[in-house]
């Protein structure tokens, strides 16, 4: 730690203490973590810890915090990070403004970016995505704080916390012990919706509450739409509460359809319904969107590509309920017509017919 000169304290919690520091050789602004949680005696020990292992796996993708140190000094382990300047969960609290669509676009595209590869190029799932646990250094967005992530082919029972309670998945709060990286894909859900408002869409003060939130805002869910989840509320005898759900377009008047679409598909019920983060990316709210070039992402260069490829089936599902929800208020406006004894125009029987196809 002799290389390593404390500026000052700007973060603590239940694990430890967060310091922004000086590497006085190279002159580098780092990050140390003292976790003060245990007592470690070897830096073998350390690189078998859970968030130490899925750091070094995920390592020198630009969208995820770089480990650049594993310290043990006097049985306390250190992990050196590189700095950033503040969390996404910073950049909002002080805005007095809505953020621009196009700024959005960007942060959630990074996002996606970097989940796309821990999720299919690393086997991990996070399972805390939220605003604070995403650093910004600069214009660029950082997936930080791997403590809770998993492997994808892990074997549950995974522990119950997981994510802050007003990001968690409805299968979190129902306690079933098998989930899957779809976690990650709800929580971006909440955060999207969040980045457009400034404001939590689930802000529950219980999980019952959050459940309750989720319902009041998406509906409650059904044996088609989410059976499983069915299954889970009655093992501990829960009770859905009886919503029908709004419209998102409602909550966010000034947002595009593209962005209304992606996030209503992410709140799904079904974790299969979810699109993964390689659809995410895939999305025509991503139209215009460039990749992060890396030696370890061969991903899509620029989401400008997809426009000549076929939709991912979740999100053709998605628009389907829409455009049927459409069809059905316009079929409805016809028919009212009809009963107060004026004929529908031709006009709103071309936009009904016209949907249809």
């Amino acid at each position: 730690m002799e290389k390593y000169q404390c500026i000052q304290e700007i973060g603590r919690g239940s694990y430890g203490v967060v310091s922004k520091a000086l590497n006085t050789e190279t002159g580098e602004l780092v990050a140390i973590k003292k976790m003060i949680d245990r007592r470690y005696h070897s830096i073998k020990e350390c690189m078998n810890l859970r968030e130490v292992k899925s750091l070094c796996k995920v390592k020198n993708h630009p969208n995820i915090v770089k480990l650049k140190e594993v310290i043990v000094e006097n049985k306390i382990l250190l992990l050196v990070f590189e700095y950033t300047e503040c969390t996404l969960f910073d950049r909002m609290r002080y805005r007095t403004k809505p953020i621009f669509e196009m700024e959005i676009r960007n942060i959630c595209f990074q996002i996606f970016q970097g989940l796309e590869y821990m999720h299919n190029r690393v086997g991990y799932f996070h399972r805390d995505l939220k605003p604070e646990n995403l650093l910004v250094s600069k214009d660029v967005i950082k997936i930080a704080d791997l403590g809770q992530a998993r492997e994808i082919n892990g074997k549950p029972p995974y522990t119950d916390y997981v994510t802050t309670r007003w990001y968690r998945s409805p299968e979190v709060l129902l306690h079933a012990r098998a989930h899957d990286s779809s976690v990650d894909m709800w929580d971006m859900g909440a955060i999207m919706f969040e980045l457009f408002t400034l404001q939590p869409l689930f802000k529950g003060s219980s999980a019952t509450d959050v459940i309750r939130k989720i319902c009041s805002v998406i509906g409650t869910p059904t044996e088609t739409t989410w059976s499983l989840g069915i299954y889970h509320a009655n093992s501990i005898n829960y009770q859905f509460p009886e919503f029908s759900g709004v419209d998102l377009s409602s909550l966010l008047p000034s947002v595009s359809p593209e962005a209304i679409n992606l996030i209503s598909t992410l709140l799904s019920w079904s974790p299969c319904a979810r699109p993964t983060a390689k659809e995410a990316l895939q999305h025509p709210f991503f139209y215009g969107c460039y990749c992060i070039p890396h030696r370890r992402f061969d991903g899509l260069t620029s989401s400008l590509m997809i426009k000549n490829r076929e939709l991912p089936l979740v999100f053709k599902m998605a628009m389907r309920r829409e455009n049927l929800k459409e069809i059905t208020r316009r079929l409805e406006n016809c028919l009212s017509g009809l009963k107060g004894s004026v004929a529908p125009t031709e006009e709103s029987v071309h936009s009904v017919y016209s949907l249809c196809w």
